[in-house]
């Protein structure tokens, strides 16, 4: 997930609980700002137009104590809270990551799936929106199992982790939880690390190079032999394992952010002595961007960190 902060964006969006849900929060309980899900809101999207992304299980909002209205796992609400009512891309299934493209189109995946599953259309896990109404373009990746992050690299090549893995699992081609793909067609590239198990973060680097994260403990990049990356690693661009970054974590890692300095932020639920990056670090650690060692940042969190982000300002906000 990539959520834009605009310095001009009067509350945080706070993504919290160790189930993986998110609820969006003011600065204050008087600002007024309320969408009012019925159901768990996973991840929170802002907008360069301020405008606000949610997804998740929910099925109807009921914005700023008003009326119920149906929007079934997605929907925009806009900056004072009330309902977007162009947008409705009424998905059939839940709604876990959103990555905005720089022309303003919407890239979303879950576990959505068949006829109809999404913008109007048969989209298996994964999409592109339409800015406006909601409405899926010809984007298909066909995802064969669940999509668990999207990040947009800078050419518009649009990197996606999850579950999926095997035979045409994603963009047509056989991709083992880690893929790249073609910001036209969906179709996948020859990007293929080949994590051996889930991958639930990814990030992009200004530099070409991308940052992953969760449960995998190898990689076997283009086919070529195993890799030892214990919950973390960085790729080269293509697609090999940069060996000089090592943070070596004890548990998954969840979530990952890149300050504007290089600065590497990561979440999860590693935890005790040498945890990552060599240090005893509880769940939330800043990094060295050249080798993966952990700084003095210590939020020393007591449940898992599900979601990074950092503000206009320079400063982080996470939530577990």
């Amino acid at each position: 997930m990539k959520t834009f902060m605009p310095a001009s964006f009067s509350f945080f969006i706070a993504l919290l609980l160790a189930g993986g849900a998110a609820a969006a929060r003011g600065q204050s309980a008087l600002d007024g700002f309320d969408p009012n899900a019925n159901g768990l809101v996973r991840v929170v999207v802002v907008q360069p137009d301020g405008k606000i992304l949610l997804g998740g299980d929910f099925t109807s909002l009921s914005p700023n104590g008003g009326l119920a209205v149906t929007r079934n796992r997605l929907a925009r609400i806009n900056p004072d809270g009330t309902l977007d009512t162009a947008f409705n891309p009424n998905a059939n299934g839940s709604v876990q990551s959103i990555a905005v493209q720089p022309d303003g189109k919407i890239l979303v995946a879950g576990t959505f799936v068949g006829p109809n599953s999404i913008g109007g259309q048969t989209r298996n896990r994964m999409a592109r929106l339409d800015a406006t109404t909601g409405a899926a373009d010809s984007f298909d990746p066909n995802a064969s199992d669940q999509v668990l992050a999207i990040a947009v690299q800078a050419d518009g090549r649009i990197l996606v982790a999850g579950f999926f893995n095997g035979a045409n699992s994603i963009g047509g081609a056989t991709r083992n939880r880690i893929a790249r793909l073609d910001a036209t067609t969906g179709l996948a590239d020859a990007f293929d690390p080949n994590a051996n198990n889930s991958v639930r973060a990814i990030a992009a680097q200004t530099d070409g190079k991308v940052l992953v994260g969760g449960d995998f403990i190898t990689l076997s990049p283009n086919g070529g032999a195993a890799v030892t990356r214990n919950r973390m690693a960085r790729l080269n661009p293509d697609g090999t394992v940069d060996t000089s970054f090592n943070p070596n974590a004890n548990g998954r890692v969840q979530s990952i952010a890149v300050q504007a300095d290089g600065k590497i932020l990561a979440g999860g639920n590693f935890n005790g002595v040498n945890s990552i990056g060599g240090q005893t670090r509880n769940r939330m650690a800043r990094l060295d961007p050249s080798t993966g060692a952990a700084d003095s940042f210590d939020p020393n969190a007591n449940l898992t960190v599900f979601a990074i982000t950092v503000q206009a300002d320079g400063k982080n906000f996470s939530g577990w």
